[in-house]
């Protein structure tokens, strides 16, 4: 559409080179001189005139240029700030993330300001690295926070941190240090972190808080029991701290005061030890149900960095490179963990029950006290009081379920390797087999003390007031069936200490019976009617709970109750027949009639009457005592028993009087 316009263009182009052309002498090139002269004048002075705002505006894309240099650098220029504001609130895995920026800056960059920023950011990751190499050192930290520290520790030695000559002098100051860089020391053992990986010396660090917090719990018992026999109570040693305590007895040290020993007329101290072995046994169970679950699942972690870690190696692995060697953490958990378990397994067994019941075959080991007065050391191998041994009983019990899934879970550590004889191991196994050992120990302790208690108990009302206490054999049945955690273990304590409660129970109604009347003797066969009528199944079901072998208890507490019921009742059927033939007198033979005439029938016999009285106090007496019920080796009622004997011993009565008239 515009092909026309472009025509006229075009013409008068031409038209205009034609003039032009046609013109010719030094006129025109004078006059094109001067407008090139004017020109470069024009030029020289809009410079002269506009330098400044040229000057500024050349100033200003400089400026620009670099604020958009700077604007794309600025998170590498911002990473040593920001590195150091995570480490020092303990945000690791941000730390990280900004340390990665700069480490896009070439190791051969001239850019000095890159350099510095770069030497800056490095050192921020050697402090956060020492940071978290502290972190894996603590024991107050909380699994988690040990495996995010442990993760962060292993990406950030996987980016190759440069080494400061210096670090041994900046690293000065952090807990547990013993010497060198990355070493920390725990009691006796020391760790260097930087020897292992992060996984693996985490283990082996937790490892050592482990044993030292073993040693201070059995050291702590023994000081415990020392003070205790010294003279100083155990609620001042609970009450006061255990800094205090040593401060007062420095002091009574240099003062020359001595505390009291033990000896004199108050028994008070053999109860405090008592009650401070119950308490270290808390304490060492609490110790292994808050350290062991912790140690297997650094200890998982360790076996999963170390299959990583061998993937990465073997996808890695040219001709000349192979895998460190390192401790396995199956080995560590047999070399580093089992030992201390061990002995805490053993201390807890020792508290808990100071000495094996003879012919038990039970060894329980001294984990304290072996060089204390005799005592002191005797007191320590006594069994505890049942109300203490109940709670240590149940203590020992969850401890040993920690152990039981303890060793599952170290079995599934165990190295697939079948070359080496450790790994065949089964490191838990022995401590589980002490703990279980005890366990029952101390809960056949529980059967036998309750037992005991139950029967002096019911011995006790049976020979005062004449009374079969069954339902305290019931409780008692019904508490150890909630508190036993092993009840097919006391079996036998159970069957026994059943038959030893009916049987005290019997001779205490015996005893109650001997100095009194038929009275007594009918209460008593009215108890053993309603043990055997009502109660002996419920204590027979009880039983069935806690043993397998109910049938031949019910039968041995069956054969004594009704010896007893059969005694007694027996004994007042002789002394009722006794009665009634005492009574049974044939006065008409006495009277002497010549058969001539009538004689007067006479009314109820008068020599009848004293045996009348005998039968209808008998019958007021079984009625009285016994009611309706049946006596169940018969299966008929004491009140016709009874009757039946009267009346037979009524009749042999009269028949021994006509027969010796």
């Amino acid at each position: 559409e515009n092909f026309a316009l472009f025509l006229r263009c075009a013409d008068g182009i031409d038209t205009f080179n034609e003039r032009t052309l046609s013109q010719s002498g030094p006129g025109l090139i004078d006059r094109l001189n001067r407008l090139d002269a004017l020109a470069e004048s024009c030029a020289h002075q809009a410079k002269k005139s506009f330098k400044p705002l040229l000057d500024n505006a050349s100033e200003v894309r400089k400026v620009q240029s670099a604020l958009a240099v700077l604007q794309r650098v600025a998170p590498m220029l911002q990473a040593p700030y920001l590195m150091r504001q995570h480490v020092e609130n303990g945000r690791f895995s941000q730390a990280l993330k900004a340390y990665r920026r700069v480490l896009v800056i070439d190791e051969h960059c001239n850019i000095e300001l890159l350099n510095h920023v770069k030497s800056q950011a490095a050192e921020c990751a050697r402090e956060a690295q020492r940071e978290l190499e502290s972190r894996l050192a603590q024991d107050k930290l909380t699994v988690n926070s040990l495996m995010d520290s442990i993760r962060d520790l292993g990406e950030l030695l996987e980016l190759d941190i440069p080494e400061d000559p210096r670090e041994e002098e900046k690293s000065a100051g952090y807990r547990f240090k013993a010497k060198g860089v990355g070493a920390f020391a725990i009691g006796d053992i020391t760790v260097n972190v930087r020897d292992h990986p992060p996984a693996l010396a985490c283990l082996l660090l937790q490892a050592a808080h482990f044993t030292f917090e073993v040693n201070r719990v059995i050291d702590e018992a023994d000081n415990t029991t020392m003070r205790i026999y010294d003279g100083e109570s155990l609620s001042s040693q609970l009450e006061s701290g255990t800094e205090g305590r040593g401060m007062l007895t420095d002091e009574k040290k240099e003062n020359g005061m001595k505390t009291p020993k033990a000896g004199g007329g108050s028994n008070q101290w053999k109860y405090d030890i008592l009650e401070a072995r119950g308490l270290a046994t808390i304490k060492a169970v609490e110790t292994c149900h808050s350290w062991l679950p912790r140690l297997l699942h650094i200890a998982q972690t360790a076996k999963e960095d170390d299959k990583r870690r061998a993937a990465r190696v073997t996808r890695k692995r040219s001709s000349s490179t192979g895998l460190e060697t390192h401790l396995s953490p199956f080995e560590v958990v047999i070399t580093h963990i089992t030992p201390a378990v061990t002995r805490l397994v053993e201390h807890s067994c020792f508290c808990g029950l100071g000495s094996a019941p003879r012919g038990s075959g039970i060894e329980v080991k001294m984990t304290f006290g072996k060089k204390s007065p005799d005592k002191l050391r005797s007191l320590l191998r006594s069994p505890l009081p049942p109300s203490q041994s109940a709670r240590v009983g149940k203590e020992l019990a969850e401890m040993v379920e920690v152990l039981m899934q303890s060793s599952d879970l170290v079995d599934e550590l165990r190295p697939t390797t079948e070359g080496n004889a450790l790994y065949q191991l089964s490191p838990l196994k022995a401590c589980n087999k002490v703990g279980e050992q005890a366990v029952m120990t101390i809960e056949k302790r529980r059967c036998i003390y309750a037992f005991d208690i139950c029967a002096r108990t019911s011995s006790s009302r049976a020979t005062g007031s004449g009374k079969f206490d069954a339902d305290a054999l019931l409780t008692c049945l019904k508490t150890l069936s909630e508190e036993l955690t092993r009840p097919e273990q006391c079996a036998s304590e159970v069957e026994k200490g059943c038959e030893l409660v009916v049987r005290r129970c019997c001779d205490g109604l015996a005893s109650y019976v001997r100095d009194r009347g038929d009275a007594a003797r009918l209460s008593a066969v009215a108890e053993c009617a309603d043990v055997l009528l009502e109660r002996i199944s419920d204590v027979v079901r009880e039983v069935g709970y806690l043993t397998n072998n109910a049938e031949a208890v019910e039968e041995v507490m069956m054969e004594d109750i009704m010896g007893l019921e059969g005694a007694m009742f027996d004994e007042f059927l002789d002394n009722i027949r006794a009665s009634v033939v005492a009574c049974c007198r044939l006065g008409f033979l006495d009277v002497r009639s010549d058969g001539a005439e009538d004689v007067e029938p006479l009314g109820f016999p008068s020599y009848l009457s004293a045996c009348l009285l005998s039968i209808v106090r008998c019958r007021a007496q079984v009625e009285e005592a016994l009611g309706t019920k049946m006596r169940r080796s018969e299966g008929l009622t004491y009140l016709h028993i009874a009757m039946t004997t009267v009346a037979e011993a009524a009749m042999d009565g009269l028949c021994t009087q006509i027969s010796h008239r």
